[in-house]
């Protein structure tokens, strides 16, 4: 009776033990399949360089008042 439950025990330890091991070997190929897919898809390899937006000039009509003399302020102190 005993060594019956202790083949039940080591049953469900190989078990468990199987089941987590596969589970982590999965999810490290999940990880590398998706690094390799981010590592060599075309949208990663830029052929130049990005340029900056182009500056907007301000429009004072459009400005709070808050904004303004915080734009000035900015300025005053660049100065």
């Amino acid at each position: 009776m005993v060594w019956e439950l202790l083949a039940i025990w080591a049953v469900v330890a190989a078990a468990f033990v199987w089941f987590f091991h596969d589970e982590r070997k999965e999810q490290r190929q999940k990880l590398n399949a998706r690094a390799r897919a981010l590592a060599t898809t075309p949208a990663w390899h830029q052929t130049r360089p990005a340029a900056p937006a182009p500056v907007t000039p301000r429009d004072p009509q459009r400005q709070t008042e808050i904004q303004r003399k915080f734009l000035e302020e900015m300025q005053r102190q660049r100065q």
